[in-house]
């Protein structure tokens, strides 16, 4: 993994958890926001 991906998955996944730890839906229901930024989380490891 270079430096760029890195940065870009951390970015990445840092995006997913502030999301996952303010929404209610999160924490109640499947959440359509949380999954595709979980997706775009996983492609940015790539």
């Amino acid at each position: 993994m270079t430096a760029k991906t890195a940065a870009a998955a951390e970015a990445a996944y840092k995006m997913w958890l502030g999301h996952t730890y303010q929404c209610a839906a999160c924490r109640t229901t499947p959440c359509v926001t949380a999954i595709r930024l979980g997706r775009a989380w996983r492609k940015a490891r790539r």
